[in-house]
Formats: C-alpha cells, structure tokens, sequence
C-alpha cells in the first residue's frame, strides 16, 4: 500500500524513492505500470498456466488462460494480489515488505 503513495509522488512530483518505485514490490514492475501480465518465459510453461490459473481462482476473469498478452487493469490486478497475499498469510506463510534480499540459498 506504500509503494502506491511513493509512485504517485514519482509521477505526480518528480520524486524517486530509491527502493520503492514501479520496479519494486509485490507484483513487480507490471502491477503499478499498466496491470499487464508477462507470460513470455522462453516458451509458455505449465508453470506460467498455473500462476494464471491461480489469477483466476482468485477471481481474474477466465480469458486471461487464453489471451496471447493477459491484461488485468492495475486496480483489479493491486485487489488479487492483496487476496492472494492473505491468503498464503492464513496459510502460515511469512511475507517480509521493505526487505532486501541479498542471497537466496538453495538446498
């Protein structure tokens, strides 16, 4: 919720804050831009049909399984993904905002 004053005062007065701005945050650089979803990695994967497909339990209309550049709009695709984030938080899941990473380890 942030991140959306922090890009209004980018667009609106000039201002950059240096670690959040579109590039930033929960959905990435497409939520806050234009609320389009990239599904273009290398080839479509079952991978990319499972993230949309969650979209759509979600409540994203179906059309995005079939649309060749699914397109959500920033206000329905901001609403999904705060559904989605409480979600996985009932499920026990940790979120951490304004939190770099700055490794990943995997074993």
């Amino acid at each position: 919720e942030g991140r959306g004053k922090d890009i209004g005062a980018m667009i609106h007065r000039g201002v950059l804050h240096p670690d959040s701005n579109f590039c930033y945050g929960e959905g990435g650089a497409g939520t806050w831009s234009d609320g389009k979803l990239t599904t273009r990695i290398g080839k479509n994967s079952q991978e990319v049909r499972e993230v949309l497909e969650a979209f759509v339990q979600f409540g994203a209309p179906e059309k995005i399984l079939v649309d060749g550049k699914p397109h959500l709009g920033t206000d329905r695709l901001v609403r999904l993904l705060r559904q989605m984030r409480e979600h996985l938080i009932e499920l026990g899941t940790e979120i951490h905002f304004e939190t770099k990473v700055h490794r990943v380890v995997i074993k």
